[in-house]
């Protein structure tokens, strides 16, 4: 029996280095190299996990600024149609934009009487009786003026004939003016939004 390892015949010792050299190979793998794999794994997962984080807080990011930008632009929207349907009646605005197209194409308002508002479903309807009178011409001016005029008018019930004879009051009607003409000027705003009722008490 061999007493010492270099008593051992020269091919055992090498098969026996060769076991040794693996064994110590597999336990550095086992113990070192494979801890620090999972450690690369988990952390690649990681990685992953926050990237793909960030993508969706990029995307959300974008789209808050679409949204930002839509909303803003809504919000111009309204603000013009606002303008075209207010959401008060801003009667005395109306009227002053009334006479002042009657004003500038020397037409005659002599009658401008409010009728009660008809209430429709989204919005309130608000008439006014009107007598006017100029010439021909000067009647087409003034409705084409009311046609371009930022909030929506419309007239109905058209009916011409002679200056003479309409309106209220005492007016004189000048050589110049050749034409009378009624109709009504209906304009709108939005309907007041109602305040839901409150509950019914509880009975007792």
């Amino acid at each position: 029996m061999a007493k010492s390892f270099n008593d051992i015949p020269a091919p055992i010792q090498g098969a026996i280095l060769v076991t040794v050299a693996v064994a110590l190979a597999g336990g550095t793998f086992w113990y070192c190299v494979l801890p620090l794999s999972d450690q690369k794994d988990g952390l690649d997962r990681e990685v992953k996990k926050l990237k793909a984080e960030n993508d969706k807080n990029e995307a959300f990011k974008q789209q808050q600024t679409e949204y930002l930008n839509r909303i803003k632009q809504l919000e111009s929207q309204l603000e013009t149609l606002r303008s075209i349907v207010p959401d008060e009646q801003a009667t005395d605005e109306f009227m002053k934009t009334v006479f002042a197209d009657g004003a500038g194409t020397s037409t005659q308002i002599r009658t401008l009487i409010p009728k009660p508002a008809v209430v429709k479903d989204f919005y309130v309807e608000m008439p006014f009786v009107v007598r006017l009178d100029g010439t021909y011409y000067s009647l087409l001016s003034f409705f084409e003026r009311l046609a371009r005029e930022q909030r929506i008018m419309s007239v109905s019930g058209l009916s011409l004939g002679t200056p003479e004879g309409g309106g209220m009051g005492a007016y004189k009607v000048a050589t110049t003016e050749t034409v009378g003409a009624n109709c009504v000027l209906t304009t709108y705003y939005n309907k007041p939004l109602t305040a839901a009722a409150p509950p019914p008490p509880k009975k007792k």
